[in-house]
Protein backbone atom coordinates (compact mmCIF):
# COMPACT_ATOMS: atom_id res chain seq x y z
CA UNK A 1 0.00 0.00 0.00
CA UNK A 2 2.95 2.26 0.93
CA UNK A 3 4.35 1.43 -2.33
CA UNK A 4 1.60 2.63 -4.30
CA UNK A 5 1.38 5.85 -2.25
CA UNK A 6 4.84 6.88 -3.35
CA UNK A 7 4.48 6.05 -6.93
CA UNK A 8 1.48 8.41 -7.66
CA UNK A 9 3.39 11.30 -5.27
CA UNK A 10 5.56 11.03 -7.86
CA UNK A 11 3.64 10.88 -11.04
CA UNK A 12 1.88 14.11 -10.08
CA UNK A 13 4.40 15.79 -9.03
CA UNK A 14 6.47 15.30 -12.33
CA UNK A 15 3.58 16.56 -14.61
CA UNK A 16 3.34 19.79 -12.22
CA UNK A 17 7.54 20.89 -13.31
CA UNK A 18 6.51 20.25 -16.87
CA UNK A 19 3.70 22.84 -16.91
CA UNK A 20 4.94 25.21 -20.08
CA UNK A 21 3.81 28.97 -18.83
CA UNK A 22 3.73 31.61 -20.97
CA UNK A 23 5.62 34.87 -20.97
CA UNK A 24 3.67 38.21 -19.34
CA UNK A 25 3.55 41.32 -21.68
CA UNK A 26 4.18 45.00 -20.16
CA UNK A 27 2.48 47.84 -21.77
CA UNK A 28 4.23 51.23 -21.36
CA UNK A 29 2.59 53.90 -21.58
CA UNK A 30 4.36 56.97 -23.40
CA UNK A 31 4.75 60.21 -21.21
CA UNK A 32 4.72 58.80 -17.73
CA UNK A 33 6.70 60.60 -15.35
CA UNK A 34 7.00 58.85 -11.97
CA UNK A 35 7.23 61.58 -8.71
CA UNK A 36 7.23 61.67 -5.12
CA UNK A 37 4.28 63.94 -3.48
CA UNK A 38 6.10 66.85 -1.93
CA UNK A 39 5.64 66.62 1.87
CA UNK A 40 5.21 69.72 4.56
CA UNK A 41 7.00 69.91 7.95
CA UNK A 42 4.51 69.18 11.45
CA UNK A 43 5.05 71.36 13.33
CA UNK A 44 7.34 71.04 16.39
CA UNK A 45 4.85 72.51 19.29
CA UNK A 46 1.27 71.15 20.12
CA UNK A 47 -2.17 73.14 20.10
CA UNK A 48 -4.60 72.95 23.60
CA UNK A 49 -7.69 74.20 23.78
CA UNK A 50 -9.71 74.87 27.15
CA UNK A 51 -13.07 74.14 26.41
CA UNK A 52 -13.64 74.71 30.23
CA UNK A 53 -13.59 78.34 29.45
CA UNK A 54 -16.36 78.98 26.63
CA UNK A 55 -19.65 80.09 27.85
CA UNK A 56 -22.01 78.01 27.91
CA UNK A 57 -25.04 79.98 29.07
CA UNK A 58 -28.51 79.16 27.02
CA UNK A 59 -31.05 82.62 27.49
CA UNK A 60 -34.35 82.13 26.83
CA UNK A 61 -37.34 84.82 26.90
CA UNK A 62 -40.83 83.85 28.22
CA UNK A 63 -44.19 85.93 27.34
CA UNK A 64 -46.07 85.89 30.29
CA UNK A 65 -49.76 85.98 28.96
CA UNK A 66 -52.52 84.51 29.97
CA UNK A 67 -55.55 84.01 27.25
CA UNK A 68 -59.14 84.54 28.12
CA UNK A 69 -61.71 82.34 25.64
CA UNK A 70 -65.30 83.16 26.01
CA UNK A 71 -65.56 79.40 25.02
CA UNK A 72 -67.46 77.42 27.31
CA UNK A 73 -67.06 73.86 27.27
CA UNK A 74 -69.38 70.95 28.63
CA UNK A 75 -68.73 69.64 31.49
CA UNK A 76 -67.32 65.91 31.04
CA UNK A 77 -68.97 63.20 32.97
CA UNK A 78 -67.25 61.09 35.32
CA UNK A 79 -65.91 57.93 34.31
CA UNK A 80 -67.59 54.84 35.50
CA UNK A 81 -64.56 52.98 37.03
CA UNK A 82 -64.98 49.56 38.40
CA UNK A 83 -63.22 49.10 41.65
CA UNK A 84 -63.46 47.61 44.91
CA UNK A 85 -66.97 47.23 46.11
CA UNK A 86 -67.94 49.94 48.21
CA UNK A 87 -68.25 48.70 51.96
CA UNK A 88 -72.07 48.85 53.34
CA UNK A 89 -73.44 52.05 55.06
CA UNK A 90 -75.67 51.77 57.93
CA UNK A 91 -78.84 53.55 57.73
CA UNK A 92 -79.44 54.05 61.05
CA UNK A 93 -78.06 53.87 64.61
CA UNK A 94 -79.63 54.36 68.17
CA UNK A 95 -77.75 54.66 71.05
CA UNK A 96 -79.00 54.31 74.94
CA UNK A 97 -77.20 55.03 78.21
CA UNK A 98 -77.54 55.88 82.03
CA UNK A 99 -75.75 56.65 84.74
CA UNK A 100 -74.72 58.75 87.86
CA UNK A 101 -76.10 60.77 89.96
CA UNK A 102 -79.26 59.77 87.90
CA UNK A 103 -78.66 60.38 84.45
CA UNK A 104 -80.59 59.39 81.03
CA UNK A 105 -78.56 59.53 77.55
CA UNK A 106 -80.30 58.86 74.07
CA UNK A 107 -80.03 59.11 70.40
CA UNK A 108 -81.79 57.86 67.08
CA UNK A 109 -80.02 58.86 64.30
CA UNK A 110 -81.54 57.72 60.70
CA UNK A 111 -80.33 58.72 57.03
CA UNK A 112 -81.11 57.99 53.56
CA UNK A 113 -78.73 55.46 51.67
CA UNK A 114 -76.16 56.72 48.85
CA UNK A 115 -78.14 58.25 45.85
CA UNK A 116 -76.50 60.10 43.36
CA UNK A 117 -78.41 63.59 43.82
CA UNK A 118 -80.27 63.23 46.91
CA UNK A 119 -79.52 62.82 50.92
CA UNK A 120 -81.36 63.26 53.94
CA UNK A 121 -81.53 62.62 57.74
CA UNK A 122 -82.92 62.98 61.28
CA UNK A 123 -81.08 63.27 64.27
CA UNK A 124 -82.71 63.34 67.55
CA UNK A 125 -80.98 63.83 70.88
CA UNK A 126 -81.92 63.51 74.82
CA UNK A 127 -80.11 63.96 77.77
CA UNK A 128 -81.51 64.40 81.80
CA UNK A 129 -79.27 64.61 84.82
CA UNK A 130 -80.33 65.01 88.24
CA UNK A 131 -77.97 65.82 91.28
CA UNK A 132 -77.85 67.42 94.70
CA UNK A 133 -75.05 69.74 95.73
CA UNK A 134 -73.13 70.02 99.31
CA UNK A 135 -76.42 72.46 100.53
CA UNK A 136 -78.86 69.67 99.99
CA UNK A 137 -80.44 71.63 96.84
CA UNK A 138 -81.41 69.70 94.18
CA UNK A 139 -80.53 70.56 90.31
CA UNK A 140 -81.86 68.99 87.52
CA UNK A 141 -80.52 69.51 83.45
CA UNK A 142 -82.13 68.82 80.53
CA UNK A 143 -81.61 69.38 77.00
CA UNK A 144 -83.70 67.91 73.61
CA UNK A 145 -82.04 68.22 70.28
CA UNK A 146 -84.24 67.66 66.70
CA UNK A 147 -82.05 68.29 63.67
CA UNK A 148 -83.47 67.23 60.07
CA UNK A 149 -81.78 68.10 56.83
CA UNK A 150 -82.38 67.34 53.41
CA UNK A 151 -79.41 67.80 50.34
CA UNK A 152 -80.13 67.77 46.29
CA UNK A 153 -77.45 68.34 44.03
CA UNK A 154 -77.98 69.92 40.56
CA UNK A 155 -75.91 70.15 38.11
CA UNK A 156 -74.54 74.14 38.84
CA UNK A 157 -75.93 74.56 42.67
CA UNK A 158 -76.41 72.40 45.89
CA UNK A 159 -79.33 72.91 48.05
CA UNK A 160 -79.53 72.57 51.43
CA UNK A 161 -82.44 72.45 54.08
CA UNK A 162 -82.13 72.88 57.61
CA UNK A 163 -85.08 72.31 60.62
CA UNK A 164 -83.76 72.58 64.31
CA UNK A 165 -85.44 72.59 67.84
CA UNK A 166 -83.20 73.03 70.96
CA UNK A 167 -84.70 72.74 74.12
CA UNK A 168 -82.47 73.45 77.43
CA UNK A 169 -84.61 73.39 80.83
CA UNK A 170 -83.01 74.05 84.56
CA UNK A 171 -84.33 73.48 87.37
CA UNK A 172 -83.04 74.59 91.37
CA UNK A 173 -84.91 73.62 94.09
CA UNK A 174 -83.86 75.03 96.99
CA UNK A 175 -83.63 73.61 100.61
CA UNK A 176 -86.78 74.81 102.58
CA UNK A 177 -84.82 77.24 105.43
CA UNK A 178 -83.87 79.42 102.23
CA UNK A 179 -87.48 79.82 101.22
CA UNK A 180 -87.70 83.07 102.97
CA UNK A 181 -88.55 85.21 99.84
CA UNK A 182 -92.05 86.47 98.56
CA UNK A 183 -92.60 83.31 96.17
CA UNK A 184 -95.03 80.71 95.99
CA UNK A 185 -92.60 78.17 95.65
CA UNK A 186 -88.93 76.55 96.88
CA UNK A 187 -87.70 76.04 92.78
CA UNK A 188 -87.14 78.14 89.53
CA UNK A 189 -87.09 76.95 86.23
CA UNK A 190 -84.89 78.04 83.31
CA UNK A 191 -86.94 76.79 79.95
CA UNK A 192 -85.20 78.02 76.95
CA UNK A 193 -86.83 76.64 73.54
CA UNK A 194 -85.22 77.41 70.49
CA UNK A 195 -86.19 76.55 66.52
CA UNK A 196 -84.90 77.50 63.51
CA UNK A 197 -85.48 77.10 60.15
CA UNK A 198 -82.98 77.94 56.92
CA UNK A 199 -81.67 77.25 53.22
CA UNK A 200 -78.16 77.49 51.60
CA UNK A 201 -77.69 77.63 48.34
CA UNK A 202 -74.36 76.99 46.98
CA UNK A 203 -72.60 77.04 43.46
CA UNK A 204 -70.56 73.85 42.26
CA UNK A 205 -67.84 76.20 39.77
CA UNK A 206 -64.82 75.02 39.91
CA UNK A 207 -63.08 77.97 37.93
CA UNK A 208 -61.71 80.36 39.97
CA UNK A 209 -62.20 82.66 36.39
CA UNK A 210 -66.22 81.85 36.87
CA UNK A 211 -68.17 83.35 39.47
CA UNK A 212 -69.05 81.56 43.03
CA UNK A 213 -71.65 81.92 45.46
CA UNK A 214 -72.87 80.92 48.31
CA UNK A 215 -76.02 82.41 50.13
CA UNK A 216 -77.71 80.89 53.79
CA UNK A 217 -81.11 82.10 54.58
CA UNK A 218 -83.04 81.45 57.84
CA UNK A 219 -85.38 82.73 60.63
CA UNK A 220 -85.45 81.16 63.68
CA UNK A 221 -87.56 81.80 66.98
CA UNK A 222 -86.55 81.72 71.18
CA UNK A 223 -89.59 80.81 73.55
CA UNK A 224 -92.54 81.49 71.22
CA UNK A 225 -92.08 84.96 69.69
CA UNK A 226 -89.87 86.38 73.06
CA UNK A 227 -87.04 86.63 70.46
CA UNK A 228 -86.83 86.36 66.47
CA UNK A 229 -84.11 86.76 64.43
CA UNK A 230 -83.85 86.37 60.19
CA UNK A 231 -80.53 86.34 58.69
CA UNK A 232 -79.55 86.87 54.68
CA UNK A 233 -76.01 86.46 53.85
CA UNK A 234 -74.37 86.19 50.54
CA UNK A 235 -70.52 85.39 49.24
CA UNK A 236 -69.17 86.10 45.95
CA UNK A 237 -65.79 85.06 44.61
CA UNK A 238 -64.34 85.61 41.59
CA UNK A 239 -60.36 86.21 39.86
CA UNK A 240 -60.53 88.97 37.86
CA UNK A 241 -57.38 89.63 35.71
CA UNK A 242 -54.92 87.50 38.04
CA UNK A 243 -56.92 89.47 41.38
CA UNK A 244 -58.86 87.26 44.40
CA UNK A 245 -62.20 89.42 44.71
CA UNK A 246 -64.37 88.12 47.75
CA UNK A 247 -67.29 90.73 48.55
CA UNK A 248 -69.56 89.74 51.71
CA UNK A 249 -73.30 91.24 51.87
CA UNK A 250 -74.78 90.06 55.20
CA UNK A 251 -78.43 91.13 56.84
CA UNK A 252 -79.87 90.54 60.49
CA UNK A 253 -82.92 91.53 61.94
CA UNK A 254 -83.41 90.57 65.88
CA UNK A 255 -87.11 91.46 67.11
CA UNK A 256 -87.91 91.14 70.53
CA UNK A 257 -91.02 90.66 72.17
CA UNK A 258 -93.81 90.32 68.89
CA UNK A 259 -95.90 87.93 71.04
CA UNK A 260 -98.87 90.86 71.19
CA UNK A 261 -100.44 88.75 74.13
CA UNK A 262 -97.19 90.37 76.61
CA UNK A 263 -98.98 93.23 77.39
CA UNK A 264 -95.88 94.80 79.79
CA UNK A 265 -93.31 95.13 77.48
CA UNK A 266 -92.67 96.89 73.83
CA UNK A 267 -91.93 95.00 70.71
CA UNK A 268 -88.47 96.12 70.00
CA UNK A 269 -86.00 95.79 66.55
CA UNK A 270 -82.54 95.68 65.79
CA UNK A 271 -81.27 95.66 61.87
CA UNK A 272 -77.72 95.58 60.99
CA UNK A 273 -76.49 95.83 56.81
CA UNK A 274 -72.67 94.72 56.54
CA UNK A 275 -70.72 94.76 53.40
CA UNK A 276 -67.05 93.13 53.65
CA UNK A 277 -64.66 93.47 50.45
CA UNK A 278 -61.46 91.89 49.61
CA UNK A 279 -58.79 91.25 47.32
CA UNK A 280 -55.83 89.05 47.69
CA UNK A 281 -52.59 89.54 45.59
CA UNK A 282 -48.89 88.04 45.91
CA UNK A 283 -46.07 90.74 46.46
CA UNK A 284 -42.60 89.36 46.98
CA UNK A 285 -43.46 85.93 47.56
CA UNK A 286 -45.89 87.14 50.57
CA UNK A 287 -49.86 86.68 49.83
CA UNK A 288 -51.43 89.65 51.01
CA UNK A 289 -55.63 90.34 51.75
CA UNK A 290 -57.16 93.80 51.55
CA UNK A 291 -60.50 95.39 52.18
CA UNK A 292 -62.87 96.69 54.68
CA UNK A 293 -65.87 96.14 56.44
CA UNK A 294 -68.94 98.44 56.79
CA UNK A 295 -71.76 98.18 59.00
CA UNK A 296 -75.25 99.88 58.69
CA UNK A 297 -77.40 99.99 62.71
CA UNK A 298 -80.71 100.70 62.69
CA UNK A 299 -82.12 100.86 66.35
CA UNK A 300 -85.18 101.63 67.81
CA UNK A 301 -83.85 102.71 70.31
CA UNK A 302 -80.30 104.30 69.88
CA UNK A 303 -81.40 105.46 66.19
CA UNK A 304 -78.64 105.12 63.32
CA UNK A 305 -74.85 104.17 63.49
CA UNK A 306 -72.16 103.92 60.71
CA UNK A 307 -69.21 102.02 60.95
CA UNK A 308 -65.64 101.40 58.90
CA UNK A 309 -62.99 98.83 59.37
CA UNK A 310 -59.92 98.24 57.99
CA UNK A 311 -58.90 94.13 57.09
CA UNK A 312 -55.30 93.46 56.63
CA UNK A 313 -54.31 89.53 56.12
CA UNK A 314 -50.20 88.79 55.51
CA UNK A 315 -49.12 85.30 55.16
CA UNK A 316 -46.02 83.36 54.35
CA UNK A 317 -45.05 79.61 53.93
CA UNK A 318 -41.37 80.56 55.48
CA UNK A 319 -40.62 76.50 54.94
CA UNK A 320 -42.81 74.99 52.16
CA UNK A 321 -45.19 73.12 53.73
CA UNK A 322 -43.68 73.26 57.13
CA UNK A 323 -43.65 76.21 58.60
CA UNK A 324 -46.66 78.82 58.04
CA UNK A 325 -46.78 83.05 59.44
CA UNK A 326 -49.76 84.91 59.19
CA UNK A 327 -50.53 88.45 60.96
CA UNK A 328 -52.75 91.16 60.33
CA UNK A 329 -55.99 93.52 61.63
CA UNK A 330 -59.17 92.32 61.58
CA UNK A 331 -62.73 93.84 63.26
CA UNK A 332 -65.22 91.10 64.77
CA UNK A 333 -68.83 92.45 65.54
CA UNK A 334 -71.93 89.95 66.62
CA UNK A 335 -75.32 90.58 68.87
CA UNK A 336 -75.76 90.10 71.91
CA UNK A 337 -79.62 88.04 72.21
CA UNK A 338 -81.17 86.16 74.79
CA UNK A 339 -80.12 83.27 72.90
CA UNK A 340 -76.42 83.37 72.63
CA UNK A 341 -76.39 84.83 76.25
CA UNK A 342 -78.56 82.11 77.53
CA UNK A 343 -75.94 79.88 76.09
CA UNK A 344 -73.03 81.42 78.19
CA UNK A 345 -75.05 81.47 81.41
CA UNK A 346 -78.05 79.53 81.62
CA UNK A 347 -78.91 80.92 85.01
CA UNK A 348 -80.14 84.24 83.51
CA UNK A 349 -82.90 86.45 84.14
CA UNK A 350 -85.03 87.08 80.75
CA UNK A 351 -88.52 88.31 81.38
CA UNK A 352 -90.93 86.70 78.77
CA UNK A 353 -88.94 83.94 78.61
CA UNK A 354 -91.53 81.23 80.63
CA UNK A 355 -89.48 81.47 84.12
CA UNK A 356 -91.72 79.81 86.85
CA UNK A 357 -90.37 83.01 89.14
CA UNK A 358 -90.68 86.73 87.89
CA UNK A 359 -89.63 89.05 90.62
CA UNK A 360 -90.22 92.37 88.54
CA UNK A 361 -91.47 92.98 84.93
CA UNK A 362 -89.01 95.91 83.88
CA UNK A 363 -85.69 94.91 84.22
CA UNK A 364 -84.20 92.42 81.93
CA UNK A 365 -81.39 91.25 79.69
CA UNK A 366 -79.74 94.18 78.58
CA UNK A 367 -78.96 93.13 74.61
CA UNK A 368 -75.99 95.23 72.97
CA UNK A 369 -73.44 94.82 70.03
CA UNK A 370 -70.18 93.56 70.95
CA UNK A 371 -67.56 95.06 68.57
CA UNK A 372 -63.75 93.90 68.33
CA UNK A 373 -61.38 95.42 66.83
CA UNK A 374 -57.78 92.77 66.58
CA UNK A 375 -54.18 92.98 66.03
CA UNK A 376 -52.80 89.67 65.85
CA UNK A 377 -49.90 86.53 64.69
CA UNK A 378 -50.43 83.30 63.54
CA UNK A 379 -47.69 80.68 63.02
CA UNK A 380 -48.28 77.02 62.10
CA UNK A 381 -45.29 74.40 61.91
CA UNK A 382 -45.02 70.63 60.76
CA UNK A 383 -42.81 69.43 63.60
CA UNK A 384 -42.72 66.19 61.94
CA UNK A 385 -44.42 63.06 60.53
CA UNK A 386 -47.90 63.36 62.37
CA UNK A 387 -47.05 66.20 65.07
CA UNK A 388 -47.98 69.81 64.64
CA UNK A 389 -47.71 72.81 66.51
CA UNK A 390 -49.71 76.09 66.32
CA UNK A 391 -49.84 79.54 68.39
CA UNK A 392 -51.41 82.70 68.35
CA UNK A 393 -50.85 86.11 69.47
CA UNK A 394 -53.37 89.31 69.56
CA UNK A 395 -54.24 92.34 70.99
CA UNK A 396 -57.99 93.76 70.89
CA UNK A 397 -59.67 96.33 71.82
CA UNK A 398 -63.26 94.96 72.71
CA UNK A 399 -66.29 97.61 73.01
CA UNK A 400 -69.30 96.44 74.95
CA UNK A 401 -67.88 93.14 76.46
CA UNK A 402 -70.91 90.83 77.35
CA UNK A 403 -70.46 90.49 81.58
CA UNK A 404 -72.94 88.92 83.72
CA UNK A 405 -73.66 90.63 87.77
CA UNK A 406 -76.56 88.57 90.00
CA UNK A 407 -79.16 90.27 91.22
CA UNK A 408 -79.36 90.44 94.90
CA UNK A 409 -82.02 89.68 96.96
CA UNK A 410 -83.25 86.61 95.30
CA UNK A 411 -82.46 82.99 96.99
CA UNK A 412 -78.72 81.98 95.28
CA UNK A 413 -78.88 84.45 92.93
CA UNK A 414 -80.22 85.24 89.11
CA UNK A 415 -77.97 87.17 86.60
CA UNK A 416 -78.75 90.24 84.27
CA UNK A 417 -76.29 90.82 81.47
CA UNK A 418 -74.46 94.51 81.67
CA UNK A 419 -70.79 95.53 79.20
CA UNK A 420 -67.72 96.85 79.50
CA UNK A 421 -64.84 98.30 77.31
CA UNK A 422 -61.35 96.28 77.77
CA UNK A 423 -58.42 95.86 76.69
CA UNK A 424 -57.61 92.30 76.17
CA UNK A 425 -53.89 90.46 75.65
CA UNK A 426 -54.59 86.57 74.40
CA UNK A 427 -51.82 83.90 73.80
CA UNK A 428 -53.30 80.81 72.90
CA UNK A 429 -51.06 77.65 72.32
CA UNK A 430 -52.03 73.92 70.44
CA UNK A 431 -50.34 71.02 70.14
CA UNK A 432 -51.00 67.36 68.54
CA UNK A 433 -48.95 64.76 68.06
CA UNK A 434 -49.93 61.36 66.82
CA UNK A 435 -46.84 59.21 68.00
CA UNK A 436 -48.22 56.02 66.02
CA UNK A 437 -50.91 53.92 65.45
CA UNK A 438 -51.52 53.23 69.24
CA UNK A 439 -50.70 56.41 70.87
CA UNK A 440 -51.67 60.17 70.49
CA UNK A 441 -51.40 63.02 72.52
CA UNK A 442 -53.37 66.86 71.90
CA UNK A 443 -52.94 69.39 74.28
CA UNK A 444 -54.14 73.31 74.41
CA UNK A 445 -53.74 76.34 76.70
CA UNK A 446 -54.87 79.94 76.64
CA UNK A 447 -53.60 83.09 78.63
CA UNK A 448 -56.01 86.20 78.89
CA UNK A 449 -54.73 89.70 80.27
CA UNK A 450 -57.30 92.61 81.26
CA UNK A 451 -56.94 96.30 81.90
CA UNK A 452 -59.55 95.98 84.04
CA UNK A 453 -62.05 93.26 86.38
CA UNK A 454 -64.07 91.37 83.96
CA UNK A 455 -66.39 89.51 85.77
CA UNK A 456 -66.37 85.35 85.24
CA UNK A 457 -63.80 85.52 83.22
CA UNK A 458 -60.66 83.53 83.99
CA UNK A 459 -57.18 84.36 83.09
CA UNK A 460 -55.90 80.98 82.14
CA UNK A 461 -57.37 77.48 80.69
CA UNK A 462 -55.78 74.73 79.55
CA UNK A 463 -56.32 70.77 78.52
CA UNK A 464 -54.12 67.70 78.03
CA UNK A 465 -55.27 64.49 77.07
CA UNK A 466 -53.66 61.28 75.49
CA UNK A 467 -55.55 58.63 73.51
CA UNK A 468 -55.21 55.18 73.06
CA UNK A 469 -56.24 52.73 69.59
CA UNK A 470 -55.89 49.41 70.91
CA UNK A 471 -56.18 47.22 67.58
CA UNK A 472 -59.68 48.97 66.42
CA UNK A 473 -61.15 47.05 69.08
CA UNK A 474 -61.13 48.99 72.42
CA UNK A 475 -60.19 53.21 72.20
CA UNK A 476 -59.36 54.99 75.25
CA UNK A 477 -59.22 58.76 75.86
CA UNK A 478 -57.99 60.53 78.84
CA UNK A 479 -58.27 64.31 79.46
CA UNK A 480 -57.01 66.64 82.46
CA UNK A 481 -58.37 69.99 82.06
CA UNK A 482 -57.92 74.03 84.36
CA UNK A 483 -60.37 76.38 84.62
CA UNK A 484 -58.31 79.53 86.71
CA UNK A 485 -59.76 81.60 89.20
CA UNK A 486 -62.12 83.85 88.34
CA UNK A 487 -64.28 86.82 90.15
CA UNK A 488 -68.16 87.30 90.13
CA UNK A 489 -69.35 90.90 90.60
CA UNK A 490 -72.54 91.56 92.17
CA UNK A 491 -75.44 94.07 91.73
CA UNK A 492 -77.75 96.81 93.40
CA UNK A 493 -80.71 98.59 93.51
CA UNK A 494 -81.54 101.72 93.11
CA UNK A 495 -84.09 104.26 94.35
CA UNK A 496 -86.20 103.70 91.01
CA UNK A 497 -85.83 99.55 91.75
CA UNK A 498 -84.01 98.97 89.10
CA UNK A 499 -80.46 96.81 89.08
CA UNK A 500 -76.88 98.09 88.21
CA UNK A 501 -73.30 96.47 88.50
CA UNK A 502 -71.93 96.93 91.83
CA UNK A 503 -67.37 96.51 92.04
CA UNK A 504 -67.92 96.58 95.51
CA UNK A 505 -69.35 93.23 95.57
CA UNK A 506 -66.96 90.82 94.15
CA UNK A 507 -67.03 86.73 95.16
CA UNK A 508 -64.01 84.92 94.26
CA UNK A 509 -64.73 81.71 92.30
CA UNK A 510 -61.98 78.58 93.01
CA UNK A 511 -59.96 76.93 90.21
CA UNK A 512 -61.61 73.89 88.78
CA UNK A 513 -59.46 70.78 87.84
CA UNK A 514 -61.01 68.30 86.44
CA UNK A 515 -60.00 64.38 85.40
CA UNK A 516 -62.01 62.69 82.51
CA UNK A 517 -61.44 58.61 80.31
CA UNK A 518 -63.91 57.75 78.66
CA UNK A 519 -64.00 54.46 76.77
CA UNK A 520 -64.75 52.60 73.91
CA UNK A 521 -65.73 49.37 72.64
CA UNK A 522 -66.22 47.58 69.12
CA UNK A 523 -67.68 44.49 69.78
CA UNK A 524 -68.75 44.18 65.73
CA UNK A 525 -68.54 46.53 62.83
CA UNK A 526 -72.66 47.01 64.00
CA UNK A 527 -72.10 46.61 67.85
CA UNK A 528 -70.64 49.08 70.39
CA UNK A 529 -70.78 49.68 74.11
CA UNK A 530 -68.84 53.19 75.42
CA UNK A 531 -67.87 54.09 79.50
CA UNK A 532 -66.94 57.90 80.32
CA UNK A 533 -66.34 58.53 83.67
CA UNK A 534 -65.97 62.67 84.41
CA UNK A 535 -64.35 65.02 87.25
CA UNK A 536 -62.91 61.57 89.04
CA UNK A 537 -61.46 63.83 91.63
CA UNK A 538 -65.24 64.99 92.82
CA UNK A 539 -64.45 68.37 92.33
CA UNK A 540 -67.43 70.74 93.32
CA UNK A 541 -66.93 74.21 93.22
CA UNK A 542 -69.05 76.82 91.88
CA UNK A 543 -69.65 77.52 87.89
CA UNK A 544 -71.06 80.75 88.90
CA UNK A 545 -71.77 82.41 92.36
CA UNK A 546 -74.61 80.09 93.93
CA UNK A 547 -74.38 77.43 91.36
CA UNK A 548 -72.15 74.35 91.73
CA UNK A 549 -70.90 72.11 89.49
CA UNK A 550 -71.60 68.47 89.52
CA UNK A 551 -69.20 66.25 90.96
CA UNK A 552 -67.99 62.84 89.87
CA UNK A 553 -70.45 61.42 87.56
CA UNK A 554 -69.91 58.54 85.45
CA UNK A 555 -72.22 56.88 82.15
CA UNK A 556 -72.85 53.64 80.73
CA UNK A 557 -74.34 53.01 77.26
CA UNK A 558 -74.14 50.87 74.19
CA UNK A 559 -74.92 51.94 70.48
CA UNK A 560 -76.87 49.80 67.48
CA UNK A 561 -76.64 50.64 63.38
CA UNK A 562 -78.56 48.94 61.47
Amino acid sequence: MKILNIGVFVFCFSVVIAQDIDPTEVTVVEGFKSEIPQSEKIKETTQFTDTTVVNKIQTYSFIDKTLDADYESRPIKAANVSGEKKSDLFRSTIMLGGGFPLTSVSSVSVSSLRKDNYSYGLNLNHFTSRYSDENSEKHRNSLNQIHIFGKKIEEKNIFVVNLDYDRKSIKHEYRPELNDWSISSSNDKNRFSYSKIGSTIFSRELSDYKLKHRTHFFISDLNELSENQIHLNTYLSKNIKGYSIQLEIEFDNFINYANSELNDVDRSEFKIFALNSFISIEKYDFDIDLGFSSDYILDDLNGVEIGLFPYLNISKFLVKNILYIEGGLENNGYRNTIKSLSDDNPYIYAFTTNQDVVFDDFNTLDLRTTDENEAYLYMKNIIGKDELFEGKLSYSYIVNTPIFYKVPYYPNGKYLSSYIDVWRLHANANYEWQINDLVGIHASANYFNYDTIVSNKENINGNLGVSLNLDEKIKVNTSVSYLGKRKSVGGLQDSLQNYHINYNDIFDLSHQFHTNISIDYNYIKSISAYLRINNIFNSKQDMWEGYQEIGINARIGFSYSF
